[in-house]
């Protein structure tokens, strides 16, 4: 057969990172002797589904895979229905995070043949054998179907478990150079995943794709795909996009014992929650190579940390960063503005946090609720009126590129839309301001006095004597 899976474009910026989801599919499908094809439209986000359409069907696909996130749904829609109009006898299927959350609601306008929810290595692949006639979808764990004017739900597929199964994604469909992602040298990097699932319950983390369950590749099988990736790609610079890449702190050190032994010289950067490392770990990290880590920190006021239930102390983040800083890693900090109980006070103060622990790099994105947390259900209650349409369409939290932006749901407590919007937008700008001021007292008075000094200089009626 020949498939073809696709990402929609993104409509207000270049999506810097490969689908790598779409590259497990792939190489599964492929392993199965199908020919299989990736479009990625999130390189060009001024791409409309009618063009969209017009390159997947040159391709001549029997069966064409959407992956959708919430707010590309009706893009993706719109996708399907252009490809129908296109060909009328082409299977399509829907699967991704949205789909997840949304198995059924996909078949309600006639255009979706298939819709996959949860992991979909396996069903895929098992999708595609039953459309060549082996097996029956009736069978398929993790798909819904019609079925005599119906729409039928199977039942849900077992997370795997063996996750050094799993074939490496195939990098060379999803043509990993062509994305913006680079190292800090401008080389091309590549992202890389290890380990699924998260125990943890942060209220704005949807579970839904990979469960509550931490399941992790063994040190061998990373480093195995890192010299893989080597060999066919070239490339040296690598991102584990893992959520809790360092979850295992055992499993962290045989990666670093595996690369040394095997004289394996690669440059990296992770995600990290700041409570799993001790301070030598950062250390043997740096000495591995790594000189960048991620810290999603959210927020620098501890009550609305607890309110959120990331379970991390504002102690444990300081620690975090002087630690990785020590090291010669570069540390950067991820804060969510317009939290549950946010207030101007709290956020200016989140801001605050952030230039005073020191962070090499920051993103601050608007609080945005995703279908399938807890937050979504926060803002569902306070924004009843909120069409799917609208609320789908502005699942997104980056500011850049959109004028007209609002926030999905303000669950701020006394902070507008237009303020949480302008907060957010200001933040970096603030953060890099002050950063600057900083510097220049600790070069004027040292480090010590100098950061007592600029704490007081925050002071606002000591402000013209500190500028002076």
């Amino acid at each position: 057969m020949k498939i073809a899976l696709v990402s929609p474009a993104w409509e207000v910026m270049v999506n810097s990172y490969p689908p790598l989801g779409l590259g497990y599919l792939a190489a599964g499908l492929q392993k199965e002797g199908h020919q299989v094809k990736i479009f990625d439209f999130g390189l060009r986000p001024e791409m409309k589904p009618e063009q969209e359409a017009d390159e997947v069907v040159e391709f001549n696909p029997d069966l064409v895979g959407i992956t959708v996130w919430t707010h590309l749904y009706y893009h993706a829609l719109e996708l399907a229905r252009e490809i129908r109009c296109r060909k009328l006898n082409i299977a399509i299927a829907l699967g991704g995070p949205h789909i997840t959350v949304y198995p059924l609601a996909a078949f309600e306008d006639g255009l979706v043949d298939y819709t996959i929810y949860g992991e979909g290595e396996e069903t895929v692949v098992e999708l595609a054998r039953a459309l060549q006639g082996e097996g029956s979808v009736e069978e398929i764990r993790g798909l819904c179907y019609r079925k005599d004017g119906s729409v039928v739900k199977n039942d849900p597929r077992p997370f795997i478990t063996d996750m050094d199964s799993l074939p490496f994604p195939d990098r060379d469909l999803l043509e990993v150079k062509k994305y913006p992602l680079r190292s800090d040298d401008g080389e091309p990097m590549t992202t890389i995943l290890t380990s699924r699932g998260c125990p943890y319950g942060c209220i704005y983390c949807f579970k839904g794709l990979f469960g509550n369950k931490y399941r992790e590749q063994s040190a061998f099988q990373v480093v195995k795909e890192i010299e893989h990736v080597q060999q066919e790609d070239g490339i040296q610079n690598f991102y584990f996009v893992d959520d809790l890449f360092v979850f295992n702190r055992k499993r962290l050190h045989q990666i670093i014992s595996l690369l040394r032994e095997r004289k394996i010289k690669i440059k990296w950067q992770c995600l990290a929650r700041v409570d799993r490392l001790r301070q030598e770990d950062y250390q043997l990290m740096a000495e591995a190579g790594c000189y960048e880590i991620h810290f999603g920190i959210e927020t620098g006021n501890e009550e609305i940390m607890k309110q959120i239930g990331k379970h991390i102390t504002l102690d444990q983040v300081r620690k975090a960063v002087s630690w990785a800083r020590e090291a010669g890693i570069r540390a950067k900090g991820y804060f969510m503005i317009g939290l549950p109980g946010d207030t101007k006070a709290t956020i200016r103060q989140t801001i605050e946090f952030a230039i005073d622990i020191d962070l090499d790099d920051v993103m601050f994105s608007l609080t945005t609720p995703f279908p399938g947390t807890k937050l979504w259900e926060m803002a569902k209650e306070k924004e009843g009126s909120l069409s799917e349409r609208e609320a789908f369409a502005r699942s997104f939290y980056y500011t850049a590129g959109q004028a007209d932006l609002k926030p999905l749901a303000n669950l701020s407590n006394g902070v507008s839309d237009e303020e949480l919007v302008q907060l957010t937008r200001q933040a970096p700008g603030r953060f890099w301001k002050q950063c600057i001021r900083k510097r220049e007292f600790r070069e004027r008075f040292g480090c010590y006095l100098g950061s007592l000094i600029y704490g007081v200089s925050l002071l606002s009626m000591l402000r013209p004597k500190s500028r002076y």
